[in-house]
């Protein structure tokens, strides 16, 4: 079977759609729960990348895919949770002003050694090399097929910020996020919870990077700019950051919109798609943030809703 009447583009465009829709997922448990405000999450995406970007290029596996890719994917994984590791522990008792600084900072410096490995990572070049772990005939189809894993993992987070949700570690999140002082006063490991949150989920982040390095096949440190970051906080805080489908909703108005409607389907001139595209859509993303943040801070699903989940968990 063939998917010869699918664009290129409309597959790479929902693949961004996905992508970030995870990461925005991610955030959600992080931002929407226990207010922990992290603008690195290109950082840790990045690291999971070029962690088995290199791994899986560079080393000499006695083995093939797709454990070469299971082997290299969970190493990044793991990667990433020790680098949440490291920022949750600088991060955990500053204020959120703090935890911005922090954070962006680390986003930054993963930049910064990924561009200055040159000899490891490509650098400024580059690195090619990467491949699908499989091969079911064209490169469309393969894409294709990749796309559905993503999904299915992608799936599978939201799934588990769902249960999260209904869950009592999920109250105790929100708790802490809504009073921190007042669960420490309660008996409640605020800082304990609130690193091991930080580190699951930049795990999560490392693992996508990972799945992002094998559909785009060639790693490029332009890859690692605030865009990443800066989509999914835009289509989180759109959608509504308390909700679990604020971060659904809100991607697929935005990257959605732009990354398909706006850059596969609009006649625009082809000059515009290497500097203006991705400068409009930085600024449009922005934009929107602050609207969004001054006219409806909740987002356009509003603020979480207990009421109903409280009566469901009680038996009322």
């Amino acid at each position: 079977m063939t998917f010869d009447f699918l664009d290129s583009f409309l597959i790479t465009g929902l693949f961004s759609v996905v992508m970030v829709t995870g990461l925005a997922l991610l955030l959600h448990l992080q931002l929407g729960l226990t207010r922990i405000a992290n603008f690195g999450v290109v950082g840790f995406w990045g690291i999971g990348m070029y962690v088995f970007g290199v791994l899986y290029v560079k080393v000499d596996w006695s083995f093939g895919d797709p454990y070469q890719f299971l082997v290299c994917a969970a190493i990044a994984t793991i990667a990433s949770g020790l680098a949440g590791l490291l920022v949750g522990w600088l991060i955990a008792d500053l204020d959120t002003d703090g935890v911005l600084v922090v954070t962006l900072g680390f986003a930054t410096a993963v930049q910064l050694v990924a561009t200055a490995q040159d000899d490891i990572t490509g650098g400024a070049r580059g690195m090619g090399g990467l491949d699908f772990p499989f091969d079911i005939g064209k490169v469309k189809d393969n894409e294709l097929l990749w796309l559905g894993f993503t999904m299915a993992v992608v799936a599978g987070i939201l799934f588990y910020v769902w249960r999260v949700h209904r869950s009592p570690y999920g109250r105790h999140l929100i708790a802490v996020g809504a009073n921190e002082r007042l669960a420490r006063s309660l008996g409640k490991s605020t800082s304990r919870t609130k690193l091991w949150l930080f580190v699951i989920a930049s795990a999560a982040m490392g693992l996508l990077g990972a799945m992002n390095g094998v559909m785009v096949r060639f790693l490029d440190i332009g890859n690692l700019g605030i865009d990443i970051t800066l989509a999914a906080m835009a289509g989180l805080i759109l959608g509504g950051t308390a909700r679990v489908w604020g971060a659904v909703v809100g991607v697929f108005l935005t990257v959605g919109v732009f990354d398909i409607v706006i850059q596969s389907y609009l006649p625009l001139p082809r000059e515009w798609y290497t500097q203006a595209i991705p400068v409009m859509r930085e600024a449009i993303f922005g934009l929107t943030l602050i609207i969004v943040l001054l006219f409806r801070p909740y987002g356009i699903l509003g603020d979480m809703r207990r009421d109903s989940l409280m009566r469901k968990i009680h038996g009322r």
